[in-house]
């Protein structure tokens, strides 16, 4: 069975959405905040739907927290698991 992270259970983005800071790294950081809400660790799973629900008890768009997701994981920050799931990296564990 393919890997299925946050990208295939959470909606698509269009472009433009997500578009809270200047540079990738500045937008991967609305994930870095929901991972450090779990004190994940490199190699723990999370499952994609608990991005949706801290965004959710923040008042942050789910737009812009998928769009998050993908500048880190295009940034080595994260990485898709399996059966929907998300983990952390090293490199991303060391920006928190």
């Amino acid at each position: 069975m393919p890997r299925r992270g946050v990208t295939d259970i959470l909606p698509a983005t269009r472009a433009g959405d997500g578009a809270m800071a200047t540079s990738d790294a500045d937008k991967a950081r609305l994930a870095l905040d929901v991972f450090a809400h779990f004190e994940t660790e490199p190699g723990e799973l999370l499952a994609a739907g608990n991005l949706l629900s801290i965004a959710a008890m923040n008042g942050w768009e789910t737009t812009a927290v998928v769009a998050s997701y993908e500048h880190g994981r295009a940034l080595g920050w994260f990485e898709d698991g399996p059966n929907g799931t998300v983990t952390i990296t090293p490199a991303g564990r060391a920006q928190i």
